[in-house]
């Protein structure tokens, strides 16, 4: 499995992303593609951007293909982005699932809980 690395955030980055969070639903809700979505995005960190845009990309994806159906391919599609990369999201949100099951379930081990 791949090196993951999680992100903790400040109080003031935790605004930053939940502002945009917003920001991007609302320009893929105008019709923005997600490339045109991220560049609206203005943000001097680059890695805390990063952070933001692939969270927004796999809950994109989440919402797509698991809530609606859309083939993954479709998914690439409709967001204007080569199918390798929602791909590659894919795989990284599976391995954050993953990794908080596995989390989750040695705190219930540790709790008596299993």
């Amino acid at each position: 499995m791949e090196d993951i690395r999680y992100k903790e955030y400040t109080k003031e980055e935790s605004r930053i992303y939940d502002s945009a969070m917003e920001k991007l639903n609302k320009s893929i809700a105008q019709g923005l593609n997600f490339n045109d979505a991220v560049s609206r995005l203005d943000i001097a960190d680059e890695e805390l951007k990063r952070f933001i845009t692939d969270d927004f990309l796999k809950i994109f994806i989440a919402q797509l293909h698991y809530e609606k159906g859309l083939p993954l391919k479709d998914v690439a599609s409709a967001m204007s982005i080569p199918y390798e990369r929602v791909m590659e999201a894919h795989k990284a949100m599976l391995q954050d699932v993953q990794i908080t099951s596995i989390a989750e379930y040695h705190k219930g081990l540790s709790k008596g809980q299993a």
